[in-house]
């Protein structure tokens, strides 16, 4: 059972998720797909926000990229080589490959998310008072 200080601890870094996902929309919505593109991050994003539909497969997640597919199955293999990501071949259907996060990219993603949370957390806040 999660205790109350946890239960605070990953809504915050859900909320810091949910935030990351519509920042990266507002991004491409206002300068446009192929202008500032970050797709290693986007699908890490995708990997990490719905991890409930991991495995993904390669196709499905390089449509989550700003990048074009081949680039994206190239950044793919990239984050394998680093152990970022885990790749296997779908038992249903060996030509497709399997993608999902391996434990320590998801232990990375929530240490990440959670220093998000802490920043936020330390902002001044400023109030503007009439003179």
């Amino acid at each position: 059972m999660l205790e109350g200080s946890r239960i605070t601890a990953m809504a915050d870094r859900c909320i810091m998720i949910c935030l990351a996902e519509r920042v990266q929309r507002l991004r491409t919505d206002e300068f446009g797909k192929e202008l500032f593109t970050m797709p290693a991050f986007e699908m890490l994003l995708e990997l990490y926000a719905h991890r409930s539909r991991q495995p993904r497969s390669l196709t499905a997640l390089t449509a989550a990229s700003s990048a074009s597919e081949r680039n994206s199955q190239r950044i793919v293999h990239r984050m394998a080589q680093r152990e970022l990501v885990a790749l296997s071949r779908d038992p249903s259907d060996g030509r497709r490959i399997l993608v999902k996060l391996t434990p320590q990219t998801i232990e990375m993603l929530d240490r990440f998310f959670d220093r998000i949370v802490t920043l936020v957390a330390d902002l001044p806040m400023h109030k503007h008072s009439e003179p």
